[in-house]
């Protein structure tokens, strides 16, 4: 199993997508991450419609982006690589899923909506 990276470099598509999500919302970008990492990986797609265009946006340490729940997330992460024979480092795996998840969240509007998310 691969152990999570350290911090991720989001794309600044993501970061600007979380910023306004967390104005909308009042969530925070580790949070609004968590999620969409959580709807990338419930979607069974791969990764060809991420788009990350680059790594220039928000920096993410890893204890601030998993938080508690950090093995959790890794057993999710690391079987989602496996399953889908995933060649990619984890930092730009998880990049990858932050920008897909993100943008199925971008018709929330408040915080009311994000239920219908999850």
């Amino acid at each position: 199993m691969n152990k999570l990276p350290n911090r991720v470099r989001l794309s600044q598509q993501a970061t600007d997508k979380l910023r306004y999500l967390k104005s909308r919302t009042d969530i925070t970008p580790n949070v609004l991450s968590r999620i969409a990492i959580m709807l990338a990986i419930r979607e069974e797609g791969d990764l060809s419609n991420a788009a990350v265009s680059d790594y220039n946006g928000q920096v993410l340490e890893q204890s601030v982006l998993f938080g508690e729940h950090i093995e959790a997330y890794e057993v999710m992460i690391n079987q989602f690589v496996f399953d889908k024979k995933i060649t990619l480092n984890l930092e730009k795996v998880i990049a990858a899923l932050v920008e897909i998840g993100v943008h199925k969240m971008g018709h929330i509007r408040d915080i009311s909506q994000i239920a219908s998310v999850i």
